[in-house]
């Protein structure tokens, strides 16, 4: 398996969306959370100011944003190997005596 890390600043423009979720307090209170990064939650008096305050939390903590790649080592499909037998053999009994083999079997088959 071989790993890529990307700065996502390098490959998007450096301004941000989030998806921040608003909710009213029991206290009278508004919490604005960022729905893809759930610790970073922002209180305050009325919207703008939780908003504000969310802000400021995440310039504060300036979290580095990066792009995961992962790319998987290739398998080989096992009826690609049967298409190259029948390619490099000829026919299908040709393909057939390619894929037999031997297995080791006790000298008494009852036991």
């Amino acid at each position: 398996m071989i790993l890529a890390i990307k700065n996502a600043l390098s490959t998007i423009a450096p301004k941000l969306t989030y998806d921040v979720l608003i909710e009213n307090q029991e206290d009278g209170t508004v919490k604005a959370t960022l729905l893809s990064l759930p610790e970073f939650q922002g209180f305050g008096a009325n919207k703008e100011e939780a908003l504000n305050n969310l802000i400021q939390l995440f310039q504060a903590r300036k979290p580095e944003i990066v792009t995961l790649e992962i790319k998987c080592y290739e398998t080989k499909n096992p009826l690609m190997e049967v298409t190259e037998i029948r390619n490099n053999e000829g026919n299908a009994w040709d393909v057939l005596e390619a894929l037999t083999g031997t297995i080791e079997a006790p000298s008494d088959w009852s036991s």
